[in-house]
């Protein structure tokens, strides 16, 4: 687990067997007021500068994606894993679930 920004940031690394390839995973800016601040960019870049010559990839959800596009054109990031949509598990998440009328998957 990487916590250099905690409490603001957390995420996991999971590197292959010779660190030539990293996967971040379950990257969180905890609390709405601090995102949008540059923890997240400082986290990845931070990554980056840990790990010069590896392959750093994510997958991400809808919500998410043009933060690690961005992150992707600035270098900090080689690729991004999933090339489809992949809606997150938060059911009143608007951007991921933009058919629900409320939080819940079915009415009765």
């Amino acid at each position: 687990m990487f916590v250099k920004f905690s409490p603001f940031a957390r995420c996991f690394i999971i590197p292959n067997h010779d660190y030539s390839e990293i996967e971040v995973d379950n990257f969180v800016v905890h609390s709405k007021v601090n995102r949008g601040k540059g923890i997240g960019t400082k986290m990845i870049a931070a990554i980056r500068t840990y790990f010069p010559h590896a392959h750093i990839w994510v997958d991400t959800w809808n919500h998410s994606r043009p933060f690690w596009t961005k992150m992707v054109e600035r270098g900090f990031v080689d690729s991004i894993g999933n090339d489809y949509s992949w809606p997150c598990f938060d059911t009143n998440c608007r951007i991921c679930h933009p058919n629900r009328a409320n939080g819940r998957r079915r009415t009765i």
